[in-house]
């Protein structure tokens, strides 16, 4: 860079922090930036988002000089242009916009955000989108399109000098200015690849074809081959013993691309993947892609997630995938600054938990524009922007420092950025690769965060789906750290943002003097579960369904479906089974019953040549839910008798009363009909799913209600103890099963 450029490339800079100073706040539960700046924007933001405030100011000039520099070396370029507002002319079309935005996110991600914001998730004015009038006008400019930026109220787009300034003259667009680049942080080095180790050979296949559908979990790997000294440094096979891999949490990937085939990659499930490249949902190598244009991300998503027993397991290898496919190999051109953006919106909008990310934006090729230190405080660059963005909506970001060091201030952006996961990298034997980035921040704050295994790392080696090989880089630490965060997340999905990084933090092994070279020492993940100051799990702890096996084939009814029993970390706590089975064609739930056991027999109609799917939430006495790991599918026969035709009865059972209770109870249930006996049986359970009385077991009327009263006795006649009870009821095709609670 040029000192004729320097000024101007500030300006800009300084131009982007003021647009979007309004959304730098840390994420809740963070560490707070010692900024009374960042302070006030937050309170700013808070007010704009309740309600409608006036368009932002145009800037002065709205077409920078730094634009009009870069378009006269280069012609056609790659711009942010932003805007004023969001289109919306009053307070009422503002709320109902609000309202609208927070419509279009998937429950799950509505339910992420929840949890960061205190229990109550609320849209605000960055989830409205850009008025697709202002995109069409700049369009007609003839600038080309490439993202639009919710978060930002921007669109990223290809234009040259004629086309920016039709595009400035635009009365809504507050400024344009230069797109900056991104740098994959490649490997220092890669060792020669090897085939597979003895004990394994190829990975069996999968049912369905591809991984895009796999629906059974994968089972904990007795030999951690190639990868158990990467895993072991921070613990993750202590954290596999005891039951989690990542089962439910959506962990995404931004890279240059993903082989799907690889024997490490090609049993992982994945949710959905994006090319912001070529706008398209194909992640996998493309005309007109290099041959090594998956190479990196392959290599990544093998060591957060990969799953060759006996070659090489990554921490999270039950996590469900988002693939994002950012980066270009051949050039560092103006064309990916936007893409981790837009690759973050798309995540949020998914539900992703965790994002890993091995790319660094600071300098790029010749004659391009790039970052200064200067500007790694944590929210100038507009890659900060968008990190801070996901941290605030409930998305752990683990990015990498890059592998710039041994020298002070070589971090890149994002990894400036307070409220993610920096990641440096460590020997086997825990001391600091000489080149990985060293802090601080320039405003002085300690990074990285935590550092993981990235000397002598076994990855993928994407152009042989039988070959992994040993990598030096941020860029495989990173993915680590990623993977290990699933399982925190797994482990305590009740924790903010905020308080995963606190807990991995608090936990590695340098918390109690942490500098600009290890940030908080090498991660311990299983000591990260556990976390004394935040308290250990309190969900039920992961499980298995097991029969019907996933997309068998049921040829009679009834249908019994059984799971593996699971355990509260609690232990005096006790856990209940509540099952569901329904139509995958209607979505329509058929089945449903809450148990002590860990089995539950459908025995009412199921319909012939139809594909079900079950699953099972294990639920504690707080309330605490656990879904199965998986959900499981078959399919019946295609002749009648495989379906048991519906009972002309309808059963209801309610809830007793009163409850809890001393000495008696009574159980009303309905059964509703023409009139004519069902067989009904009324039983009493413990805890431990163990008979403990009959009160009903014969035929009875239809068309009645129904108060039968439970004495507190057991068969024998003996008072029962105090604790927690089952009463289950079994009439017209259906088992419906509810909780009381005796006291003594």
């Amino acid at each position: 860079m040029t000192s004729r450029t320097a000024p101007h490339l500030s300006v800009a800079l300084g131009l982007w922090a003021a647009l979007f100073m309004a959304f730098a706040a840390p994420a809740h539960g963070a560490t707070p930036v010692a900024d009374p700046r960042i302070e006030a924007a937050r309170a700013a933001r808070v007010e704009r988002s309740a309600r409608l405030t006036p368009p932002a100011p145009r800037m002065n000039p709205v077409l920078s000089r730094a634009v009009l520099e870069r378009t006269a070396a280069e012609g056609r370029t790659a711009l942010w242009v932003a805007f004023t507002d969001k289109g919306i002319a009053d307070q009422r079309a503002f709320e109902a916009a609000v309202r609208d935005a927070g419509g279009r996110l998937t429950e799950r991600a509505r339910a992420r955000r929840a949890k960061e914001q205190g229990g109550r998730y609320t849209p605000d004015y960055d989830d409205v989108p850009v008025p697709a009038r202002y995109v069409e006008a700049v369009a007609a400019t003839g600038a080309q399109v490439r993202h639009v930026s919710r978060w930002l109220n921007a669109v990223s787009v290809m234009a040259d000098a004629a086309e920016a300034r039709r595009v400035a003259e635009l009365p809504y667009v507050r400024a344009v200015l230069p797109l900056r680049l991104s740098r994959r942080v490649e490997p220092v080095s890669v060792g020669p690849a090897i085939g597979p180790l003895p004990g394994s050979g190829r990975a069996p296949a999968l049912p369905d074809g591809d991984g895009a559908t796999r629906s059974a979990a994968l089972q904990k790997p007795i030999n951690y081959g190639a990868s158990n000294q990467q895993l072991d440094g921070i613990r993750v096979p202590a954290v596999h013993d005891s039951g989690y891999s990542g089962a439910g949490v959506i962990l995404a990937m931004f890279d240059t691309g993903f082989n799907k085939s690889h024997q490490t990659t090609v049993q992982l499930k994945r949710i959905a993947e994006r090319d912001f490249i070529f706008k398209d949902g194909e992640t996998a190598n493309q005309a007109p892609d290099a041959a090594s244009q998956w190479d990196h991300g392959t290599g990544t998503w093998a060591v957060a997630g990969g799953y060759w027993v006996s070659q090489l397991i990554g921490p999270a290898y039950n996590a469900t995938f988002a693939l994002a496919k950012t980066e270009y190999v051949p050039t560092e051109t103006h064309a990916e600054e936007d893409n981790w953006v837009a690759a973050a919106e798309w995540s949020d909008s998914l539900g992703v938990d965790v994002i890993s990310s091995s790319l660094a934006y600071l300098i790029f090729d010749a004659g391009q524009t790039g970052y200064t230190w200067a500007q790694l405080d944590g929210h100038t660059t507009v890659v900060a922007q968008g990190a801070l963005f996901a941290a605030r909506r409930g998305i752990v970001v683990a990015n990498a420092m890059g592998n710039e060091g041994p020298g002070g201030r070589s971090l890149w952006s994002p990894a400036d950025v307070d409220s993610i996961i920096s990641c440096g990298a460590v020997g086997a034997d825990n001391t600091i690769a000489v080149f990985s980035g060293r802090g601080n921040t320039s405003d002085g704050r300690i990074k990285p965060d935590v550092v993981a295994q990235g000397v002598s790392t076994y990855w993928a080696v994407a152009s042989n789906n039988l070959s992994i090989a040993p990598a030096n880089g941020t860029s495989l630490s990173t993915p680590l750290v990623g993977g290990a965060v699933a399982l925190v997340r797994e482990a305590h999905p009740e924790w903010t943002v905020g308080q995963v990084r606190q807990a991995l933090r608090s936990t590695a092994d340098k918390a109690g003097s942490p500098d600009s070279v290890y940030g908080w020492g090498r991660i311990d993940t299983r000591a990260a579960i556990w976390a004394s100051t935040l308290g250990p799990p309190i969900f039920p702890r992961p499980f298995d369904l097991l029969v019907p096996p996933t997309n068998s084939a049921v040829s009679s009814t009834p249908v019994t479906l059984r799971w593996r029993r699971t355990t509260d970390p609690t232990p005096s706590d006790v856990v209940s089974y509540t099952v569901t089975l329904r139509s995958v064609a209607s979505s329509q739930v058929v089945y449903t019953a809450t148990t002590p056991d860990s089995f539950a027999t459908v025995s009412g109609y199921l319909g012939p040549s139809t594909t079900y799917e079950w699953s099972v939430v294990a639920t504690d006495l707080l309330g605490h839910g656990r879904s199965s790991r998986e959900a499981f599918r078959f399919t019946t026969g295609a002749t009648t008798d495989v379906a048991i035709p519906p009972s002309a009865s309808r059963v209801t059972l309610d809830q007793n009363r009163p409850n809890p209770f001393l000495r008696a109870t009574d159980i009303p249930f309905t059964l509703a009909g023409s009139g004519e006996p069902e067989r009904v049986t009324l039983r009493i359970f413990d805890s431990r799913g163990r008979l403990v009385r009959t009160l009903l077991d014969s035929a009875q009327p239809t068309a009645r209600q129904y108060v039968i009263r439970w004495n507190a006795t057991t068969e024998s006649g003996e008072p029962a103890a105090a604790g927690i009870y089952f009463y289950r009821l079994r009439a017209a095709g259906r088992e419906l099963t509810r909780r009381l609670v005796l006291l003594r």
